[in-house]
């Protein structure tokens, strides 16, 4: 039941888009680059490694970031833990840290 109302739904809304919209075709918003910077080069052009090691090393921290929030919520709802879980917190900060400083000494953050 659901499923059909949420189907029914979502082609009653585009139906009533496609109907209602305005369409007004103009040659710049048909164009490729919509965003107005003309295009520099080939699309085909590649990227440098460092773009690809920087966007790894982000989600690689971002994700670790991540697990420090639901500890962040059981320390501030002040359920007593014990020295284990708080080392092993402490452990898990300072091998995020020795892997930041060990790729920031290397000059993997350098943008060339």
């Amino acid at each position: 039941m659901m499923l059909a109302f949420a189907l029914i739904l979502g082609l009653s809304l585009l139906g009533l888009s496609a109907l209602l919209g305005r369409i007004k075709p103009d040659p710049r918003k048909l164009s490729t680059y919509e965003c107005g910077v003309p295009p520099s080069g080939s699309p085909r052009n590649r990227f440098s490694v460092k773009f690809y090691l920087i966007a790894i090393f982000f989600l690689i921290f971002d994700i670790e970031i991540a697990f420090l929030f639901p500890w962040a919520l059981i320390v501030k709802s002040q359920i007593p833990l014990g020295p284990l879980v708080i080392g092993e917190m402490f452990l898990f900060i300072a091998l995020l840290g020795v892997g930041y400083f060990y790729i920031w000494k290397k000059g993997a953050l350098e943008w060339d």
